[in-house]
C-alpha cells in the first residue's frame, strides 16, 4: 500500500509535466501559424479608391484685424468716461472727456492776444495808406513841376519847334491817307463788289437757262427728275450768290462813308494839333529861382516817401506777430476740440484703462500718452500662427482653412490664407542639444464673424495644400522605385516563395515588377495615375537599399513600420 502510494505521488506529478510542455508545444505551433498567417495578411493589400490629402494643422489665438488703443491729445483729468469694456461704439462716437476749463481759458486768452495783434494792424495799414497817398501825390506834383520847370528852362523853343513840325507832319499823312482812300482804296474795293455782283448775275441767268433747258427735256423725257432737281438747285444757289454779292456791294458802301467820314476827322484833328503847338511858341519863361524850389520840393517828397516804407516793415512785423498768435490760438482750439475723445473706428472697448478723475498725458513727440480704452473692429478677426519652414512652403495666399475654436466646439468656421509672413520671425529652441525650429508668421483670415469670438480664444486652424479626392491609391509602403521609376508587385498566390536572404545580404531579384506612374503622395498612401487597376492585389516590394551594419542588419521577421505625421492625414 504505502508503494502504492509513492507511486502515485511520482507518476501524477511527471503526468502533470509532460501533459504541460506538450500543451505548450502545440501552442507555440499555433501561435507561429497565426503569426505567419498574419505577416502574410499584412504584406499583401488591394488597389483601392480614395482620397490623397495633406494637411496642415496648427493653433493660434484669435484676434482682431483692427485693434486701436485710443489716447488723447490734451493732458488733464479724465471728467467723464462713458464706455466700458465689452460696450459698442461707432465711429466718432464720444468715449470720454478730458477736463476742458483750462483749455478754455488758455483760448480765450489767445483769441484776446489776436485781436490786439489784429487792430494794431489796421492802424498801421490806415496810416501807410494816408501817408503813402499823401507822399506820393506830393511827390509826383513836385516831379511834374521840376519837369515843366526845366522844360521851360532849356528846351522850351527847341520843343515849340519840334511840335510845330510834328503836326505839319500829321497833318500831311492825315491829308495824304484821306487822298489815297478816296482815290484808290475805296474805288477799288467797289469795282471788285461790282464784278462779283455781274458775275453773279451772269451765272444766276446761266443757272436758269439751264434750269428751264432742263425743264424742257423732263417734259419731253429725255432726262431724269433728278437732272432737274440738280439744275433748279444750282439756280437758286446762283440766286443766293446775287443776293450776296449785292449785299456785299451795299455794305462797302457803307463801311466806305464811314471810313471817309474817320479820315475827315483825322484832317480835323491834326490841323488842331497843329494850331495848338503854334500857339504854345508865346509862353511865357521859368525862372532859375522856381525852379530850385521845385528839386527842394521834390527832395521833400522823397523823404516822406521813406517814412512810409519803414510804416510797411513795422506792419510787417506785426503781421507776423498775428500769424503766431493765430497759430497758437488754432493749436489750442484744436486741444479744446480733442478734449471730447471720439471712437476712431467703430468696434468692441476690450479694456478700458484708467477711471473718472485720473489724469491722463497726451499724446506728444517725447511721450506715449496714456491709453484710455482699447477698441477692437471685430467685423473681420483672424487667427495668427506660426508654422514650420517644411509646412510653410506648402501654404498659399487665398487658400482656404478649416477653424475649430476651443470655446465654441459646436461651431466650425471657416477661413482664408491672408499673409505669409516673408521672412523668418521665430527661432525656437528645443532644448539645449536640440537644433532649432524656424517659424513663420501666418493669418488666417475668418470668413464669417459671430457674437461669440472673443479676440484671446485659441482656435485650431486646418489647411488642406494638396488634395486629391477619389482617387485610385496604395500604400505608400507598397510602392517601389529604381531607376525607372515606379513600379508595384503584382500578388500571385501560386507563384513558390523565395527563400529569406542571409542577414546582412539582398535578397535575389525574384518579384516581378509592374511600372505605375504616381502623383500626389502623403506619409501614408500614394495616387496612382496609371499602370495598375483599382482591385488589384499587390504586395509589398522587397527592400533593395543599401546594407544594414551591426545592429541595423537584417533578421528574421524585420518588418517596416508605417508612422503617419500629425500634419498629415488621409481623409476617407
Amino acid at each position: 500500500m504505502k508503494r502504492l502510494r509513492l507511486a502515485l505521488f511520482i507518476l501524477i506529478p511527471l503526468a502533470l509535466i509532460v501533459f504541460g510542455f506538450m500543451s505548450a508545444a502545440r501552442g507555440g505551433a499555433d501561435a507561429a501559424k497565426k503569426q505567419a498567417e498574419s505577416e502574410a495578411l499584412a504584406n499583401r493589400t488591394k488597389v483601392e479608391r480614395g482620397n490623397v490629402r495633406v494637411t496642415v494643422v496648427e493653433t493660434g489665438s484669435l484676434e482682431a484685424k483692427r485693434t486701436v488703443e485710443v489716447k488723447s491729445q490734451v493732458g488733464g483729468r479724465v471728467a467723464k468716461l462713458l464706455v466700458d469694456a465689452g460696450d459698442r461704439v461707432e465711429k466718432g462716437q464720444l468715449i470720454a472727456i478730458i477736463d476742458p476749463q483750462e483749455t478754455r481759458l488758455q483760448v480765450e486768452q489767445n483769441q484776446a492776444q489776436l485781436r490786439g495783434a489784429q487792430s494794431q494792424v489796421k492802424q498801421l495799414e490806415v496810416q501807410i495808406q494816408q501817408r503813402r497817398v499823401t507822399a506820393q501825390t506830393t511827390l509826383a506834383k513836385a516831379r511834374l513841376r521840376v519837369q515843366q520847370l526845366d522844360a521851360e528852362r532849356k528846351a522850351q523853343p527847341k520843343l515849340t519847334n519840334t511840335n510845330i513840325r510834328s503836326a505839319e507832319t500829321a497833318l500831311a499823312n492825315a491829308q495824304k491817307q484821306r487822298e489815297v482812300l478816296v482815290k484808290v482804296t475805296q474805288p477799288n474795293g467797289r469795282t471788285q463788289a461790282e464784278t462779283a455782283q455781274n458775275d453773279a448775275r451772269n451765272n444766276l441767268r446761266i443757272a436758269e437757262t439751264e434750269f428751264q433747258r432742263q425743264t424742257g427735256l423732263f417734259q419731253k423725257g429725255y432726262v431724269s427728275r433728278r437732272e432737274v432737281e440738280s439744275a433748279e438747285l444750282n439756280k437758286q444757289l446762283a440766286e443766293s450768290r446775287l443776293r450776296q454779292a449785292s449785299e456785299a456791294l451795299q455794305r462797302i458802301d457803307n463801311e466806305q462813308r464811314l471810313e471817309r467820314e474817320q479820315a475827315d476827322e483825322r484832317v480835323k484833328q491834326a490841323q488842331a494839333d497843329l494850331d495848338r503847338a503854334r500857339a504854345n511858341s508865346v509862353q511865357d519863361t521859368t525862372s532859375e529861382k522856381q525852379y530850385q524850389l521845385a528839386l527842394q520840393d521834390v527832395r521833400d517828397a522823397e523823404i516822406a516817401l521813406r517814412d512810409v516804407e519803414a510804416l510797411i516793415q513795422q506792419r510787417a512785423g506785426s503781421v507776423a506777430n498775428v500769424d503766431q498768435i493765430r497759430s497758437v490760438l488754432g493749436d489750442s482750439q484744436r486741444k479744446l476740440n480733442e478734449t471730447e475723445v471720439r471712437a476712431p473706428m467703430a468696434g468692441i472697448v476690450t479694456r478700458r484703462f484708467v477711471q473718472e478723475g485720473e489724469i491722463v498725458n497726451a499724446v506728444g513727440a517725447f511721450s506715449a500718452g496714456t491709453t484710455i480704452v482699447s477698441v477692437d473692429d471685430r467685423s473681420v478677426m483672424l487667427v495668427k500662427l506660426q508654422i514650420n519652414e517644411i509646412d510653410v512652403a506648402r501654404l498659399r495666399l487665398g487658400l482656404e482653412a478649416e477653424i475649430n475654436v476651443d470655446a465654441l466646439p459646436t461651431q466650425k468656421f471657416d477661413g482664408t490664407v491672408t499673409k505669409i509672413a516673408p521672412a523668418q520671425v521665430v527661432s525656437a529652441t528645443g532644448g539645449a542639444t536640440a537644433d532649432s525650429v524656424v517659424k513663420y508668421d501666418v493669418e488666417v483670415e475668418l470668413n464669417e464673424v459671430v457674437d461669440d469670438l472673443k479676440a484671446g480664444m485659441s482656435a485650431k486652424c486646418t489647411m488642406t495644400p494638396l488634395r486629391r479626392d477619389n482617387v485610385v491609391r496604395i500604400p505608400k509602403a507598397f510602392l517601389g522605385e529604381d531607376k525607372q521609376g515606379g513600379y508595384v508587385v503584382i500578388y500571385d498566390a501560386k507563384a513558390p516563395k523565395a527563400k529569406p536572404a542571409k542577414p546582412g545580404e539582398k535578397p535575389k531579384e525574384d518579384e516581378v515588377k509592374t511600372r505605375v506612374v504616381f502623383g500626389a503622395q502623403n506619409a501614408s498612401h500614394v495616387e496612382i495615375i496609371s499602370g495598375v487597376k483599382e482591385g488589384t492585389e499587390i504586395q509589398k516590394p522587397k527592400f533593395t537599399g543599401p546594407d544594414r551594419k551591426g545592429m541595423m542588419q537584417f533578421g528574421p521577421g524585420d518588418e517596416e513600420e508605417e508612422s503617419k505625421p500629425v500634419e498629415e492625414e488621409l481623409a476617407d
